[in-house]
């Protein structure tokens, strides 16, 4: 009897090891953060040569700690999904949604970590960044050792990611590259066109109000085309995720492209060959264009005789119609910023879209007033003649920014 008791608590004390075991290996976790399009992420993965391409699984890392017993929670920052785990209710008990790259913030914050590249792996009160760090440390079992410790307390907010010091920096570009559009000469050359042709007033301060207008009309037409690329990009997210890398390969290639156009450009400009500069809008545009403002000119012209009212109601459609045109030419800065902060939360997106359009204006408010004022269109346009390799270059900077954005976004 006796030793039927032993044998039976031995029986129990195994199950209970074995219990023991398991629980161990449910606590076991990393949280992994990555981006769809990234090729040092694709390759901790098991796929060298990028996603999509042959699996190799004696170099699939994610599976190495998975077969340690370790529960690897995947976030993808690049598709940025809604995380409900860390969802939480504000203080009207109204509930918040965070996304990925909220989660990502506060991890990074949490950890300390200076760093917002991926790969990353957040284990016990550590973290390992690269393929080299991380694969380190599951071959010598740093990993699998941390990953029984508890995760540090991360509290996540809505909006967390824009308020770090990368959304500061990103807020800055977009207000430079707006700033910079604005003095797109194609934009310049139509604004000091219209004003010419305006000669149903020498009034000054009505011939300010009737730029403004056109201005205004411009601000609106662009805003309203950024917010419905902005809808398109929300809307097909996942698919947009799915053909990341082509999308970012692209990019790159065109950014590239266009810096070398610019350049090309700058060079011209210093020579005073403007004829051969490149990037400008079609010939044919440009006679369009000019057909458009003299047919809306004449119109405003003989509607002065009816009011201030239909003038200006005039002036707005003109700048509706010559803002879709001018896209040609404005919108390469443009697109390329679209597509860099369609990943933010929604509310972020469109302040940056609409601070970036207030930037694209600003600049052709000040030259509408200057060439009213000063009564000389001619002196505005030979002063952007004389400043149009400063343009050019600024320009080409700009295009050099987003190519090396993307070139560290792909390889990193």
């Amino acid at each position: 009897m006796k030793k039927t008791s032993l044998v039976i608590i031995a029986f129990l004390l195994f199950l209970l090891g074995i219990s023991d075991t398991t629980l161990a290996a449910e606590t076991r976790q990393v949280i992994y953060f990555k981006e769809t399009t990234c090729l040092v992420c694709a390759e901790l993965a098991g796929y060298p040569n990028g996603p999509g391409n042959d699996y190799v699984e004696s170099i699939d890392y994610l599976k190495k700690m998975e077969d340690q017993g370790i529960t690897v929670i995947e976030y993808d920052i690049q598709a940025n999904p809604i995380i409900d785990e860390y969802g939480y209710t504000d203080d009207d008990g109204n509930p918040v949604d965070v996304t990925a790259i909220d989660v990502f913030a506060a991890f990074n914050d949490t950890y300390d970590r200076d760093n917002s590249t991926v790969p990353v792996i957040f284990v016990g009160d550590r973290f390992f960044e690269g393929l080299e760090d991380i694969q380190d440390a599951v071959d010598r079992g740093t990993v699998f050792d941390l990953s029984d410790d508890p995760l540090l307390e991360v509290s996540v907010e809505e909006g967390q990611a824009y308020a770090d010091l990368t959304g500061i920096l990103g807020f800055l570009i977009v207000l430079g590259a707006g700033l910079l559009d604005g003095f797109n000469p194609c934009a310049i050359a139509l604004l000091l066109l219209f004003i010419s042709l305006l000669g149903f007033t020498e009034d000054k301060k009505v011939l300010i109000l009737v730029s403004v207008v056109y201005i205004s009309a411009l601000f609106v037409s662009y805003f309203l085309i950024g917010t419905f690329f902005l809808n398109v990009l929300g809307r097909f997210a996942s698919e947009i995720a799915l053909i990341g890398s082509i999308i970012n390969w692209f990019v790159l290639f065109l950014c590239l492209f266009l810096f070398l156009f610019n350049l090309y450009d700058f060079i011209q400009a210093r020579r005073e060959q403007y004829g051969k500069i490149k990037n400008q809008l079609p010939k044919w545009i440009q006679r369009y264009n000019k057909k458009i403002v003299k047919v809306f000119t004449g119109a405003i012209n003989a509607e002065n005789k009816r009011g201030l009212i239909p003038v200006l109601a005039i002036t707005f459609l003109l700048g509706i119609t010559l803002s879709v045109t001018e896209l040609v030419c404005t919108g390469q800065i443009y697109f390329g910023i679209l597509y860099g902060i369609h990943t933010l939360e929604t509310i972020d997106a469109y302040i940056l879209l609409l601070f970036y359009n207030l930037m694209f204006v600003m600049p052709l408010i000040v030259i509408a007033v200057t060439s009213v004022r000063i009564r000389s269109i001619v002196s505005v346009s030979n002063w952007v003649r004389e400043h149009m390799a400063t343009i050019k270059f600024a320009n080409a900077m700009l295009f050099l920014i987003i190519f090396i954005y993307f070139l560290f976004r792909i390889i990193a």
